[in-house]
């Protein structure tokens, strides 16, 4: 666990040239000096004087989306407002699938989005967005402020790309296709968050069944895997796929300031979701504040200054394990491939030759770091779970928490197979969730097996992923 996540590469190279031979020889050769990174993720454009090449708000947007539904499945406006519906549970379809599939986008023909109809309430006025932050105002206060034609849906995994691993592992579910699993998952827990709603003997704001499934938890955690690490890893981190892209010309015909390689890259980055100066802050800065206004405008800006829950994560899981620092070293990958794509600059990449090789090496770190964490993840609200179920029958069992936490050791679990260069194998995977299973063991259940089976779970992951130290106390 680290006090600080360190100096900047830039300072680094300062201190190790002052460091440097007494050795006042004009006839030695000098070494030729190694590019550098910045400390913030800021890269002057290239290709249009003055400008900034980086650009992520898709990405952004759909982050922004996935913490949406989470709000709004946690919202007691989710059921209370029928709009022009005929029941709670049309109600609800429609603000779910109003996130979920329309976002700011126009499809299926109709007039409405995010920008025009209220989420919450279902009104003709524009959604705000729904994230409270620290310091000052939101930029993007409302759907309007944030890139455009943007949702969830068309991003899922097996929508825009086929599986990572070639079926769709951990959970029994009907579809037209394995690919089309994935998204079918999601609107299963859709349509059971509308019965709920519909329930008359509901109450409040959690949406959790009588089986222990927490759909707020599921949803949210499963997003962050079938949508921003499977575009991440199966798409633009890609060595043979966005890691392939032109890199000597504006993007998209030449209009824009960046080039595709460049704009691949940066996507990748957007769907990681740290603030742009993500390294200056310590693990618990970040955990107890994802918001810091860096320019000091009094508002802050969702495309910079923001940290977003899988950067979030990383941070939760340094904090609470001895020696680990995924969150400096996925964000120094990030930052040192970008550097080398703009030194690059007027030469496309080859594939395995090159600066073509070293970018992939720097993505490889980045997705194999972030599978990484999910599996950290899932060791956490393992040993949750575990806490949980000892619990059952007593005064201070708590069945709401302990569905959250198994629902947060799945949804992470089913994350891991969205990686095309997956630490864990297929076989691997089957043999955890066979052992996690489909929902979690209650009062009146076989206590003393599942436990047994979640501690061969965990132990699994830890053997998997080489875990040192106690797994048991992460």
């Amino acid at each position: 666990m680290k006090l600080v996540k360190g100096i900047s590469v830039l300072s680094a190279a300062i201190l190790l040239a002052a460091c440097g031979s007494d050795d006042d020889d004009n006839d030695s050769p000098v070494a030729p000096t190694t590019p550098t990174a910045p400390a913030n993720y800021e890269f002057a454009s290239k290709v249009v004087d003055g400008e900034s090449s980086v650009s992520y708000g898709g990405q952004v947007a759909r982050n922004v989306l996935i913490s949406e539904l989470k709000a709004l499945i946690g919202s007691p406006l989710l059921a209370s407002e029928l709009g022009s519906n005929d029941s709670a549970m049309e109600a609800v379809a429609q603000k779910l699938q109003l996130v979920y599939r329309v976002g700011t986008s126009t499809v299926d023909g109709q007039t409405y989005n995010l920008t025009s109809q209220n989420a919450y309430t279902l009104a003709t006025e524009a959604t705000p967005v729904g994230i409270s932050v620290n310091d000052g105002t939101l930029v993007q206060a409302g759907y309007g402020d944030l890139s455009s034609d943007k949702n969830l849906y068309s991003k899922m995994a097996g929508i825009d790309n086929s599986l990572a691993i070639g079926e769709f592992v951990g959970w029994d579910i009907a579809a037209d296709s394995e690919d089309a699993k994935p998204d079918a998952l999601v609107q299963s827990w859709f349509a059971a968050v509308a019965a709920l709603a519909a329930d008359e003997n509901h109450q409040g704001k959690d949406y959790v069944s009588a089986t222990g499934l927490d759909y707020q938890q599921l949803t949210e955690k499963f997003l962050l895997g079938a949508v921003a690490f499977s575009q991440t890893a199966n798409d633009y981190l890609k060595a043979d796929k966005g890691l392939l892209k032109q890199n000597s010309a504006g993007d998209k015909d030449g209009s824009k300031p960046y080039t595709a390689l460049e704009h691949q890259w940066d996507e990748g980055f957007g769907y990681f979701g740290a603030a742009r100066d993500y390294n200056s802050y310590t693990d618990e800065q970040l955990k107890a504040q994802k918001d810091h206004d860096t320019n000091n405008d009094g508002q802050i800006d969702l495309e910079a200054e923001f940290t977003f829950p899988m950067a979030q994560y990383a941070n939760k899981r340094d904090a609470s394990i001895e020696g680990w620092d995924t969150s400096k070293k996925i964000m120094d990958a990030y930052l040192k491939g970008r550097q080398i794509i703009v030194d690059n600059y007027g030469t496309d990449p080859v594939a395995g030759e090159g600066y073509h090789a070293e970018l992939v090496e720097q993505a490889e770190i980045i997705v194999e770091t972030w599978e990484e964490i999910f599996a950290a993840n899932v060791i956490h609200y393992i040993n949750g779970t575990l806490a949980d179920m000892q619990k059952i029958g007593g005064d201070d069992y708590d069945f709401d928490g302990h569905a959250k936490r198994w629902s947060e050791l799945k949804a992470f679990a089913l994350a891991l197979q969205f990686n095309p260069i997956a630490e864990i194998d297929l076989d691997e995977l089957k043999q955890l969730h066979s052992l996690i299973g489909q929902a979690p063991v209650l009062e009146g259940g076989n206590i003393e097996a599942y436990s047994t089976a979640l501690t061969q779970a965990r132990a699994l992951l830890a053997d998997v992923y080489d875990f040192e130290g106690d797994v048991s106390q992460w």
